[in-house]
């Protein structure tokens, strides 16, 4: 079963400490672990970057983004957990800045307690992994081979490493990458981040399908019609012009294959024997393999890449995505991209998987829509044109207003007019704050807890990624050697390029908007 206990001291060692995942994300998380006593009882932090900085300037730096990003923040609590941040100049791309971190750290370990056990966080830009993780390994900062001989098993020290995506930026260097990290740690202590599966929705997916037996006999090709996950996002590229419009950016890239394919791993994949991390992933890993190979020739008719245009949000008007900051002025990167996937297996032949994401949507949402097959004859042609009766669908709130709708046909209340009946669509709404009286945890605070814990369970084996990369990449390689001519497609604040509804209405589909 996934570890459920306090985890073993610990030191954290994020790299990059400099940038805004650290302030916004990672020290609010950690620190609100802090807070409900979470954390190890001997834990320390040391943030690594070249900019130039002592540990009270550190702190001082978080110490408003904490206060903004923390879920239950106090002043007296923050200068207890501040004690236990530290800080370290270095460029951790270059071998001579090691041997004085590797002392720092010693140091830390004695002074807290902390023993040799050690996480080693990437919060750098993809291109500057690999340098990390062989510098890691020169300098015998991680003890992998005690592992082996290690007379108390249970007590031996470990060092792990939290890495987020993009995890290569195409099959080939994914997999570069994961030899890299081969060579320095074990699979075991390596975790790679999909922050989507530290949401407490994706999570309850889990819950929601195999613990109630009134879902589970419906879910396969016999009772659903197609499934949909959607990730979008009102907001543009923000300050990320230059790291969206380089060879790692990209919709289809940035998020299908990063987050949106894991998720629907998780729709479709059989019942795991247990919850152990092995058994979850295995079962992910089998939905990504059965996945049918698309070919140049499927393409066009399985994928749709769109750009947005200048237009507005709400009473907002909004540049265009080559308009701004840091963007090729004749980019042909996708910052939308749809995506239908035939998963071929018993459970799931002939069931069309429909994906999509993109930036200056109408709407900021992430969900998954289970759409149900109409009833096999309509009772009700008296009362309603049976056109008009709607299938049952389930709907995932992933993000905002965590929840899970469900979606069904009732009569009005009242006497029939006319000898018919009113038939209407009604709605079902679980919605997590209304119903535990507590908003969903930080994905970023489940995930770090679990990495000190030794749980994979919410994390990507390397074979995950390679499964995923093969998915995606026969789509990359034809739209690289096709030069659009329709970019920009669709305006901002709009629900992206025409062809994306067309993927759905070739086959009597339609998006939920």
């Amino acid at each position: 079963m996934p570890n459920t206990g306090k985890p073993s001291s610990c030191l954290i060692v994020i790299f990059g400490a400099s940038g805004d995942l650290t302030k916004r994300k990672l020290i609010p998380a950690l620190y609100d672990l802090f807070v409900a006593g979470q954390l190890p009882e001997k834990f320390a932090l040391l943030g690594v970057a070249r900019t130039q900085m002592a540990d009270e300037v550190f702190r001082d730096h978080l110490y408003d983004w904490v206060k903004k990003n923390a879920h239950n923040f106090d002043d007296k609590t923050w200068q207890w957990f501040a004690r236990l941040v530290h800080y370290h100049v270095g460029d951790p791309t270059v071998a001579s800045s090691f041997p004085d971190l590797k002392t720092r750290m010693g140091q830390l370990a004695l002074l807290h307690g902390t023993g040799e056990n050690v996480l080693f966080y990437l919060s750098l830009a993809p291109q500057f992994y690999e340098p990390v993780i062989v510098h890691l390994g020169y300098h015998n900062m991680v003890t992998e081979g005690k592992a082996w001989c290690s007379i108390n098993q249970a007590a031996r020290p470990w060092q792990r490493i939290m890495m987020y995506k993009p995890f290569g930026h195409d099959r080939e260097s994914a997999a570069h990458l994961n030899r890299v990290l081969g060579r320095v740690f074990e699979e075991e202590s390596i975790y790679r981040i999909d922050h989507y599966l530290g949401k407490e929705t994706v999570q309850n997916l889990l819950v929601f399908r195999f613990a109630n037996a009134i879902f589970e006999p419906l879910w396969n090709r016999q009772y659903i019609d197609h499934v949909q996950v959607t990730a979008a996002e009102t907001v543009g590229v923000e300050r990320r012009g230059s790291y969206y419009d380089s060879p790692s950016g990209g919709a289809l890239r940035d998020m299908i294959q990063s987050h949106l394919l894991q998720v629907m791993s998780l729709v479709a994949m059989e019942p795991p024997v247990s919850m152990r991390a092995d058994d979850l992933r295995s079962e992910k890993a089998k939905v990504l393999q059965a996945v049918r190979e698309i070919g140049p020739q499927d393409v066009p008719q399985m994928a749709v890449r769109g750009q947005y245009g200048p237009g507005r949000l709400g009473e907002e008007p909004v540049p265009g995505y080559r308009q701004e900051d840091g963007v090729n002025p004749q980019s042909p990167t996708d910052t939308y991209a749809a995506l239908q996937v035939w998963i071929d297996t018993w459970r799931w032949s002939g069931v069309p998987f429909y994906l999509r994401s993109g930036k200056r949507l109408a709407r900021n949402t992430t969900e998954i829509v289970v759409q149900f097959k109409p009833t096999p004859h309509c009772l009700f042609r008296a009362q309603v044109a049976c056109a008009n009766l709607q299938p049952n669908q389930i709907v995932i709130n992933v993000q905002p207003d965590e929840g899970i709708r469900l979606r069904f046909e009732g009569k009005v209340p009242g006497l029939p007019t006319n000898s018919t009946a009113d038939i209407r669509s009604v709605v079902m709404d679980f919605n997590y704050a209304a119903q535990f009286h507590a908003q969903p945890v930080e994905a970023y605070a489940t995930l770090l807890l679990d990495a000190m814990r030794g749980d994979q369970t919410l994390f990507k084996h390397r074979e995950e990624i390679d499964c995923a990369w093969r998915v995606v990449q026969p789509v990359l390689d034809t739209w690289a050697g096709t030069a659009p001519s329709d970019l920009p497609n669709y305006a901002a604040g709009s629900w992206g390029p025409a062809a994306a509804d067309e993927l759905l209405s070739r086959a009597g589909r339609k998006w939920h908007q």
